[in-house]
């Protein structure tokens, strides 16, 4: 089987590229290694904006997927960006909380519904 990327999938990517290359991330990159954090959420908020932290969140907690292709086009553009911070971290909670909070037990639904919307 060969894996191709559909035509929006790709535009996407694209966006996201430029998006990125747009935010100057070298900079965000290097003031977060410092410490100071506002550069990279600048970057974050951008990622937000565009669509990307909702990619691994399902529609039911106000998300837009879960669509792992896409988030995997996106990181991909975030990786050849260096965008700093937890980007993986976040859509793994996401889908844990998700998941817990869909068929997890009283204790772990309450749990995820303190994080969830």
């Amino acid at each position: 089987m060969r894996f191709m990327l559909d035509q929006a999938q790709t535009d996407f990517g694209r966006t996201v590229d430029r998006m990125l290359g747009a935010a100057d991330t070298p900079h965000a990159v290097r003031a977060w290694a410092r410490g100071e954090h506002a550069p990279g959420r600048a970057v974050w908020g951008r990622l937000a904006e565009a669509g990307v932290t909702g990619l691994a969140v399902s529609e039911a907690y106000e998300g837009v997927g879960p669509l792992p292709v896409e988030l995997a086009v996106a990181y991909v553009a975030a990786g050849r960006h260096a965008v700093p911070g937890p980007l993986a971290e976040t859509a793994a909670a996401a889908v844990l909380l998700a998941a817990l909070a869909e068929g997890g037990t009283a204790r772990t639904v309450r749990a995820a519904e303190y994080w969830l919307p």
